[in-house]
């Protein structure tokens, strides 16, 4: 799986893009833990326009991110899901463990910076 980083304003944006299933999970916690150990914003937002599948295991793993992020003391958002994506939370009965935003409500808390940093991992 694939990361983009943005370096916004006071947050760090995350784009993590493809599957996170079964396969990608570990590989997906190892990257995430450390951009939040690299990271200094407190606030991390996730945008998952970028991710077309998740699964039991990719569920799991979000979960295992967000309790690393607050042993951290950061804050962590999840947002821009496709409809197919957020019914899994909502099956899951997750999207209440997981503090959703709109992608504009994202944007004018942490605006972009016009010295913003673009890393691939």
């Amino acid at each position: 799986m694939n990361f983009k980083i943005i370096h916004r304003t006071n947050a760090l944006e995350v784009i993590p893009s493809g599957r996170l299933d079964i396969i990608q999970a570990e590989d997906f916690e190892i990257n995430f833990v450390k951009i939040l150990k690299g990271n200094s914003e407190k606030s991390v937002g996730i945008n998952l326009s970028s991710v077309e599948y998740v699964d039991s295991s990719g569920l799991g793993v979000l979960i295992k991110v967000l309790n690393e992020a607050k042993n951290q003391g950061q804050t962590m958002m999840l947002f821009g899901a496709q409809p197919k994506i957020q019914n899994v939370f909502q099956l899951a009965r997750l999207e209440k463990f997981f503090h959703f935003v709109s992608q504009s409500e994202f944007d004018l808390k942490h605006p972009d910076r016009e010295d913003h940093e673009v890393e691939e991992i």
